[in-house]
């Protein structure tokens, strides 16, 4: 006995099904932690941030385990984010913030926190980072921004007045746009105009932009004058 053929609005059902469990990729869930209100975001100890904007604040492990994850409040209204003390791979964390307005942001002993998808303008913008990691805020344009990397480590940032440049003991930061430059270097480091090509590129493709150092001038031998 031959079984009936399939109806066309099973059919048409079927083929609504397939795409959408072909579009769901192996692991999406998301976790949202719960935190209290915040004003500054600091990244410690590696992993990635993507710092969003949105209506009201919200905090989303996109990937990761939530046990590898320590995300709390310090002080009055600093978020900071860090690999717990767990075996955990800190470079497997990637945490989404959203928040309708920031002032100050931080990265420490590694890791990368970036501005993503468009961000109204801050009137004034604290950014630092110490011994090595990655600030990248090129799509979050600032009035007034304050930038300090300390021995180590990188920001990117489009200020549309002014900047206040500090790096020491090694560091680079990197600025787009035409604002009021004051900069302070010491024990090495850079604080440069960033190329117009570099600003929609990923972060690992954006050079430096530090001068290559001069070679030293080779000792003239005795006896040659």
């Amino acid at each position: 006995m031959r079984s009936a053929p399939p109806t066309s609005s099973f059919v048409a059902a079927l083929l609504l099904i397939v795409p959408l469990v072909l579009a769901a990729p192996a692991g999406a869930a998301q976790t949202t932690v719960s935190v209290g209100p915040f004003r500054s975001v600091t990244l410690r100890s590696g992993g990635v941030v993507n710092l969003r904007h949105g209506a009201s604040q919200r905090v989303t492990l996109i990937k990761g385990d939530r046990e590898c994850a320590s995300v709390r409040i310090e002080g009055e209204d600093e978020l900071v984010i860090e690999p717990s003390d767990r075996e955990c791979d800190r470079h497997d964390l990637l945490i989404e913030v959203t928040t309708p307005e920031i002032a100050a942001l931080k990265v420490t002993d590694g890791g990368t926190l970036r501005a993503v998808g468009g961000f109204p303008a801050q009137k004034e913008l604290d950014g630092r980072v110490e011994n090595g990691g990655s600030l990248d805020l090129r799509t979050m344009k600032a009035g007034s921004v304050r930038a300090a990397v300390r021995q180590g480590g990188r920001i990117l940032i489009r200020p549309e007045s002014g900047l206040l440049a500090t790096v020491t003991q090694g560091g680079v930061i990197t600025y787009w746009g035409s604002p009021d430059v004051k900069s302070t270097i010491e024990h090495g480091g850079a604080v440069t105009r960033g190329k117009d090509a570099d600003f929609d590129k990923p972060l690992k493709d954006v050079g430096l932009g530090v001068p290559a150092p001069v070679p030293p001038v080779p000792p003239v031998p005795p006896g040659s004058n």
